[in-house]
């Protein structure tokens, strides 16, 4: 399985992702992280999965490496994965796919993530799962 995860280590690759891509998924991570470490496999995997060349990819950011990225979205707790479309944080509407866990919506009412705080696979899943329909219905 091909590594499809970006390493970004500064707001200048952050920005070649996104200039680039569509849809991209960040894992703010540390390796000092013991739930970082925990679901880096299960995201690596998903990447694996749903990655689209020019349409959804996948970045990680290492907080001690890259703390300009981390502060940019005001990053303060690992791992937290935040979801851009056209380089703008978005939320990414997944329905009833939703179930609790470190799921951050989006504060308008709708069942959008916004963001999610630790390692919760099932809601990660659910995001990562209709990014990539979206990118698939696009390429």
């Amino acid at each position: 399985m091909a590594d499809k995860v970006q390493h970004i280590d500064s707001l200048a690759s952050l920005k070649s992702l996104t200039d680039s891509t569509k849809y991209v998924v960040l894992d703010f991570t540390a390796v000092w992280c013991p739930p970082c470490k925990a679901i880096a496999p299960i995201y690596a995997k998903l990447a694996a999965e749903h990655a689209v060349e020019g349409k959804l990819a996948f970045g990680k950011v290492d907080v001690d490496e890259a703390p300009e990225v981390a502060k940019q979205f005001g990053v303060t707790a690992m791992p937290t994965f935040l979801f851009l479309v056209d380089g703008e944080l978005a939320g990414v509407e997944v329905g009833d796919k939703v179930s609790g866990g470190g799921a951050q919506m989006v504060e308008d009412g709708s069942t959008k993530i916004a963001s999610i705080r630790g390692a919760d696979p099932k809601n990660l899943a659910a995001v990562v799962q209709e990014l990539g329909r979206l990118a698939r219905e696009e390429a």
